[in-house]
């Protein structure tokens, strides 16, 4: 595509006006064009007319030294008309000029747009990308033809999902023309890199289709956890709902619950998920999308732990020293144990070990943080015993596993070892490298067969202030060397003008087992809009 610049010099000119009275009625000029364009050496006339019915002087003003006038002045009535002839000399082919000339009588004036142009010169303007928001399946690929000749267009399509109208045509010098793109959404979303190829006289140039990918959410997110055996991602909103996102579908259903979830979590094998709620736990079979039990439990769930059996382990939002409640919720009016040994602090979040047998925790509130490791091979859960640490690295306050179980990572990016054997449990085996000074981790997967860990950070600025890093970011998980970083879709939300953009904030990240996909569930900032979570697939 030419990129030449257009240089456009603007020059000021003082009207001539003549000195003669004004007439007693306004007379008024008129011309056959307010806009007279030059290609190279070129002649041009202009009709000038009156409805003065008196002769009256008339001059023309154009001081530039690449067009003439003739005549310069004279005399004009009406009737009686004036044809002007302007002669240009263009000798700069990388010049685009634009400049004015002045016509002027005692009672009316007029301004005429004069463009000098290189001759056979060919200027286009194409869009980089034609971006389709959510719900948007029709859109406009516009043509600019600044040059000074016609050019011709014709446009084709990488795949059969995109509809062009019309797919050819001739665009007159400094005009456009408008092709309606048309594209089915669904399909299209199979297709990897869509895209427009433009030919311009014998030139191809490439326009990419973006498609908003993210599936947007009819509620907010509370909690949210993701299967990889069963490839479910399954969240808990605002309302009394919890709800089963299906990806190879990009589906959503929802199970009814009788109260407002606070967190979610499902089992090992990704049949079954436990929601649990103030004062009460519901348990429902992802496969059916039906509620089993729902039992009630003393304390205010802040975070819930489910194993395949059906045990649940409930810690507490508050009460400060307090302990885990246990229960088999596979049974209705199951009873309630608590665990054993050392109390727990409230705010503890919690994740079950691969194994199965053990669950480990991360207080909050607590100076300096901690993380503990909890039995639970006999149902009711044990206090085993805390990190060898007490100050030494940082722990945030959350904590995830690779697949294996091998290795903890905790919200502060600290890494540590883990074992049954105690003395080598909980031991420092590195650190994550935030890309940012300040920040933690908000979730992290982990996947083997990519060697990855993915994550998504809870950013601040140097005052302190939460803000959006919309990124999720990508290490090596065999020695935790930082790989990249791949940018979140921003939010599009169009107005009756334009679109309005808004970052995309990362809550959760989630990898399929097959390495192919990245799901994120993100939140619009400061949008303002009545939905404003999504998820968000990213392909790898």
């Amino acid at each position: 595509m030419n990129n030449l610049k257009h240089l456009f010099f603007l020059v000021a000119a003082t009207l001539l006006l003549a000195s003669c009275g004004k007439d007693p009625i306004q007379y008024k000029l008129s011309v056959s064009a307010d806009t007279l364009v030059f290609k190279g050496n070129d002649t041009v006339t202009l009709t000038i007319s009156t409805d003065n019915p008196e002769r009256r002087d008339i001059f023309v003003n154009f001081p530039y030294d690449w067009v003439m006038a003739y005549p310069s002045s004279g005399s004009i009535a009406e009737g009686e008309p004036v044809i002007l002839t302007l002669c240009s000399t263009l000798n700069d082919p990388m010049t685009i000029i634009a400049d004015f000339l002045y016509i002027s009588t005692a009672y009316d004036n007029k301004k005429i747009k004069l463009i000098g142009l290189p001759e056979d010169y060919t200027d286009y303007a194409l869009p980089e990308a034609l971006f389709f928001p959510e719900n948007i399946n029709n859109n406009v690929l516009r043509i600019n033809n600044y040059g000074n000749t016609t050019i011709e267009y014709s446009i084709a399509a990488s795949s059969s999902f995109i509809s062009v109208s019309p797919t050819s045509g001739l665009i007159t010098m400094m005009q456009h023309a408008n092709i309606n793109i048309s594209i089915d959404r669904e399909n299209l979303l199979t297709v990897t890199k869509p895209e427009l190829y433009i030919t311009i006289d014998g030139t191809v140039d490439t326009v990419p289709i973006v498609l908003e990918k993210k599936f947007m959410l009819p509620n907010d997110v509370v909690d949210a956890e993701y299967s990889k055996a069963t490839n479910l991602l399954v969240y808990v909103a605002g309302d009394a709902t919890l709800n089963i996102y299906h990806p190879d579908t990009r589906e959503l259903s929802s199970v009814a619950l009788s109260f407002t979830p606070t967190c979610v979590s499902i089992s090992p094998d990704g049949t079954k998920a436990m929601a649990g709620h103030d004062a009460h736990v519901t348990y429902v079979d992802l496969m059916a999308e039906t509620v089993l039990t729902t039992n009630s439990v003393s304390c205010d769930a802040l975070d819930i732990v489910l194993t395949n059996s059906g045990w649940t382990y409930v810690f507490p939002r508050r009460d400060q020293w307090t302990r885990i409640f246990c229960l088999n919720a596979s049974e209705n009016n199951a009873s309630v144990t608590q665990h054993t040994g050392n109390s727990i602090y409230a705010g503890t979040k919690a994740k079950l070990h691969p194994s199965g047998k053990y669950i480990y925790g991360a207080d909050n509130g607590l100076s300096p943080a901690d993380i503990e490791k909890y039995d639970i091979q006999d149902g009711t859960a044990h206090y085993l015993y805390d990190s060898p640490y007490h100050g030494d690295y940082s722990m945030g306050g959350d904590l995830w596993f690779d697949e294996s179980g091998e290795r903890l990572f905790t919200r502060a990016g600290t890494v540590f070892k883990t074992s049954e054997i105690q003395g080598s449990d909980m031991t420092y085996n590195g650190k994550i490298q935030f890309q940012s000074q300040y920040g933690s981790i908000n979730w992290l997967d982990q996947l083997d067969l990519n060697h990855e860990i993915y994550l998504v950070t809870k950013a601040y600025n140097s005052w302190y202030d939460e803000v959006a890093d919309p990124n999720v970011y990508v290490y090596n998980s065999d020695n935790l060397a930082y790989k990249e970083k791949i940018r979140l879709e921003d939010y599009c939300v169009t107005n009756s003008e334009n679109y309005d953009i808004f970052d995309a904030k990362p809550y959760f990240v989630f990898a399929h087992s097959n390495g192919q996909e990245l799901y994120v569930i993100t939140k619009a900032v400061s949008s303002g809009l009545a939905h404003e979570w999504a998820i968000q697939t990213i392909d790898r």
